[in-house]
């Protein structure tokens, strides 16, 4: 047994004990981590269009999930660590392949908001993950989807895409206003944000006095309504106080509270209603903190 051959078996054995030991935190649970597939998220988003971009040297880091199905994405972790042993024979293989220089063929995968998942070529990600490899080459597939796509796959994410993709397809924001990116962090709110477009479509056909079509009405929207709230959302730089917040969150939170001043006959407006959903924020951190405190004493 030549010496490379030993040196490749010894990094999967190493390979294989580091996902094992990623997912000890997780076994007490019976949810070992699995690479998933993509494609439950594609289809959930929308895909748009599909497009060959040639063959191209891609950034490993870039490559982030797996379009195959989840019978053939099983044998490693979502790190793209080998799991089974069965796979010992091929993954030692192509590490000697690698390793010695020999010219293998290009990967196959989509290209899907900057990111790349694998339709073809696992094994050969993991090796080259595995001798620090920077690059691989790779032929690709540009798919662009009506909803955006992240690469964390699970149920909610299922939904919010869902979601946000039937919003897009009734409103058509992403072929007017293509630079809107209304994404939610929680479920239900894109049902909020369309009420407000209805109203907005319903008081647009009274000042026009013709029947304003949806999609128009949602632009119009978009540029009159949420982009001026926007706006002062970056201003009072409300996302860096409020973690995993979403811009279209705050939006349909700032709009909630705009809407409570204006009963209580308070000054209302895109910054007195942030001002109020700040402190109102602040107040529940502080009393969370109280509590936390007062339950360890």
């Amino acid at each position: 047994m030549g010496l490379e051959r030993i040196r490749a078996i010894q990094d999967f054995d190493a390979a294989r004990a580091r996902a094992f030991r990623r997912s000890l935190r997780t076994i007490l649970t019976g949810r070992v981590p699995r690479l998933r597939s993509i494609e439950p998220v594609l289809k959930a988003a929308g895909v748009e269009a599909r497009a060959a971009g040639g063959v191209q040297e891609i950034p490993i880091d870039k490559i982030v999930g797996s379009v195959a199905p989840d019978a053939k994405t099983g044998d490693f972790d979502p790190g793209f660590l080998p799991i089974n042993r069965r796979m010992r024979e091929r993954w030692t293989r192509i590490y000697q392949a690698m390793v010695e220089g020999d010219e293998l063929p290009p990967i196959d995968v989509y290209k899907v908001d900057g990111l790349y998942y694998v339709i073809d070529g696992h094994h050969r990600v993991s090796v080259a993950r595995n001798l620090g490899r920077p690059t691989l080459n790779a032929r690709i597939i540009n798919v662009r989807t009506r909803a955006p796509v992240r690469p964390n796959v699970d149920t909610d994410s299922l939904l919010r895409a869902a979601e946000y993709a039937a919003f897009l397809d009734t409103t058509q924001l992403h072929r007017s206003r293509p630079q809107a990116r209304l994404e939610c962090s929680r479920l239900g709110r894109y049902d909020e944000i369309l009420k407000h477009i209805l109203g907005h479509a319903y008081f647009l056909s009274l000042e026009q006095r013709r029947a304003v079509p949806l999609q128009e009405a949602a632009a119009s929207w978009y540029d009159h309504v949420y982009h001026p709230i926007a706006e002062a959302i970056r201003k009072h730089k409300v996302l860096e106080q409020l973690p995993g917040w979403t811009e279209a969150d705050v939006y349909v939170e700032v709009t909630r509270r705009w809407l409570e001043l204006s009963k209580e006959g308070e000054p209302a407006g895109p910054d007195p209603a942030i001002e109020a959903l700040l402190a109102e924020h602040a107040r529940r951190w502080w009393r969370r903190r109280r509590k936390i405190r007062l339950d360890n004493e």
